[in-house]
């Protein structure tokens, strides 16, 4: 088995295996190359192990499936070893990784269950934010990117990007999809 290059120059003492062990100790990240967690021999999945999978060609139904049979990441497996560990980093603090699309296609089906999601400008849990912080946070629970939204504010991208830590420090979530599923809950 070859793990991709990028894979090993972002994590050059880490084991390859062929087969997954019983004994993975109970924390550990397995990164699965091509390979989703339900395509594991049956039995064969430890108690406690997050589960990465990186593919050749990686899609938005290929992350979809990989999410639905329990991994807690899906990426590129041709990201540059920065992106790698930053994926590493989120899984490890027990967050979900997918890309943008895949985000973006998530926060709109939240959009489609919850008429209400980042349409409720009144919210309760937005007081906390300044009058710009609540804009951000309602354009991200609509699906909207950075870009687009900088475009629609008139700002630059990175100062999105500020009030958006902004919103998830004061509102306590993680991520974007946190932050639109608290967004489509009834007060």
């Amino acid at each position: 088995m070859v793990p991709p290059s990028r894979w090993r120059q972002a994590f050059p003492n880490a084991e390859i295996l062929s087969i997954l062990p019983a004994n993975v100790p109970q924390g550990s990240i397995v990164w699965l190359h091509n390979v989703t967690p339900a395509q594991l021999p049956a039995g064969k999945r430890p108690p406690d192990v997050r589960f990465i999978v990186m593919q050749d060609e990686p899609s938005d139904e290929g992350g979809l499936a990989a999410l639905s049979q329990g991994a807690a990441g899906y990426c590129n497996a041709h990201a540059t070893p920065e992106l790698l560990h930053t994926v590493e980093s989120v899984v490890r603090n027990h967050g979900l990784w997918v890309g943008e699309s895949l985000l973006n296609r998530l926060i709109g089906g939240i959009n489609v269950r919850s008429p209400m999601a980042g349409k409720q400008p009144d919210h309760a849990v937005l007081a906390t934010l300044s009058e710009r912080e609540r804009q951000v946070a309602l354009f991200v629970a609509r699906g909207e990117n950075n870009k687009e939204i900088a475009r629609q504010l008139n700002l630059a991208e990175r100062t999105i990007k500020a009030h958006l830590s902004n919103v998830f420090e004061k509102l306590g979530v993680r991520d974007r999809l946190q932050l639109a599923i608290l967004l489509s809950t009834p007060e």
